[in-house]
């Protein structure tokens, strides 16, 4: 426990590795509190891994669902200065930030408060709390899609103030006295946020969220920060993202997240041109379905890649390190100029498969090394996640696809390694990248080993 001032005390925890790289973990809500499931979205062998609960929530004290707690001490840059007492107390120069949901717009506050202070940047679901993002949420919008959850948000509201500011009316609610008042309200409020945070909604996920002592911390937070915009001036966090440009970020966006819809990552991206945006297909706005997890866990392996220890800073890292879409982008519009060397003695090429179930191209920037006979060699690692990478799956599919290396395109038929052949290869690859015998370690699959013979 910590004290932060003004009578509170939060909630802090570490794992893994004491000499690993940091990184603070920003729990969403807000108020919604950190749990064991959050510390695996990084790797512990690589990872000094800090959660802690925001003011309010979860193990921090006072809880907002007692009466004692005072809400007037509790805003988004009392957050900040946490964070940086946090950080201070823990004796850490720079830390990676990670943020999910409200955590993303803390992410962002607090990074672009300390910018200095911020090695990289990975956010999901991003917010911003701009007007219409609360005015899609708690004005109707979403209801759209989800009018049956929707009636019950307004269940606990007067018929005559359905017309009115509903997160106004919710503050009145959630502040009166009587619990035969605030306790539906607040049931309504939370649970209005389990029924729609998942791309198929799920009865534990909405249970969870209507248990009665957590959905009245939460929705007294929650509202208390929506009313006041978190009290960020509009549009403040756009209009200030070029303190971001040095930092390295990837935004994770579920493409059918109704809670923090696509549009505030996209117009974020726009306006942060070196941050990465991954648009999940087939995901809603939780952390921890299936696409949204591979991809945080893919940034989260890919910045500890370089991790040298205490002391790295950022100016001390490759700035010229591409990511996904761009790192395709840039080394076709280049015949390999850019991107072919990831990291120095890093070589990689572009690949074109077809989508085994739409059909469509789809292109992927791989390390690869050359074999005997001048074939590239290629590895499905996915960073060593317990199922082989979509484009491994295309090539079973349908082994027939295109390669680039630099400026030599020409089209590959895929054959999977085994044995010996195998065997030696993947030693000159891991060569190469020697993260791949970390990944062969945390899988129970043998990771394929592709060879893409030219046709």
């Amino acid at each position: 426990m910590l004290p932060v001032g003004d009578g509170n005390e939060i909630y802090w925890e570490e794992c893994g590795d004491p000499g690993g790289k940091p990184v603070v973990f920003l729990h969403g809500g807000p108020g919604g509190g950190s749990t064991p499931r959050h510390r695996r979205l990084f790797d512990p062998g690589r990872y000094r891994i800090v959660l802690f609960d925001q003011r309010g929530c979860g193990r921090s004290t006072p809880n907002c669902a007692t009466p004692e707690a005072d809400l007037s001490v509790n805003t988004t840059w009392h957050l900040v200065a946490d964070i940086e007492r946090l950080r201070e107390h823990l004796d850490i120069e720079h830390w990676m930030v990670f943020g999910g949901s409200w955590g993303s717009v803390l992410g962002l506050t607090y990074a672009e408060t300390h910018p200095g202070r911020v090695t990289e940047l990975v956010l999901r679901g991003i917010a911003t709390l701009r007007a219409k993002e609360l005015q899609w949420l708690y004005g109707g919008g979403a209801a759209y899609l989800f009018p049956e959850a929707w009636s019950r948000f307004l269940a606990p509201v007067p018929f005559s103030r359905r017309q009115d500011n509903l997160i106004e009316v919710y503050h009145e609610l959630l502040s009166h006295p009587d619990p035969a008042v605030h306790g539906p309200a607040a049931i309504a409020w939370s649970r209005w946020e389990g029924e729609t945070v998942k791309l198929r909604p799920q009865d534990e996920v909405i249970d969870a969220f209507s248990d009665p002592s957590f959905a009245l911390a939460i929705a007294r937070i929650e509202n208390h920060y929506f009313r006041h915009s978190g009290w960020l001036a509009e549009d403040q966090l756009l209009r200030d993202a070029g303190k971001l440009r040095d930092i390295p970020c990837v935004l994770v966006q579920g493409r059918y997240d109704v809670v923090t819809p696509a549009i505030t990552a996209w117009e974020l991206s726009q306006v942060l041109p070196s941050a990465e945006l991954v648009m999940v297909g087939d995901a809603g706005h939780a952390f921890d379905e299936p696409g949204i997890l591979h991809e945080l866990i893919s940034a989260t392996d890919r910045f500890a890649s370089d991790w040298q220890g205490a002391g790295t800073r950022q100016d001390e890292r490759n700035s010229d390190m591409l990511f996904g879409d761009e790192h395709v982008r840039r080394y076709e519009e280049t015949d390999g100029e850019v991107g072919h060397d990831w990291e120095k003695g890093v070589p990689c090429l572009v690949l074109t498969t077809k989508g085994r179930k739409t059909g469509e191209d789809r292109k992927f920037a791989l390390i690869y090394q050359f074999d005997d006979d001048g074939n590239p060699v290629i590895v499905a690692s996915k960073g060593g996640a317990p199922e082989d990478p979509g484009w491994y799956k295309n090539l079973q599919a349908n082994p027939e696809a295109k390669a680039q290396v630099k400026a030599d395109k020409f089209t590959v038929r895929a054959r999977t390694l085994e044995g010996e052949e195998r065997a030696k290869l993947w030693e000159k690859l891991a060569a190469v990248w020697p993260d791949y015998n970390e990944y062969a370690k945390k899988t129970d699959r043998e990771i394929p080993v592709v060879v893409l013979e030219r046709v």
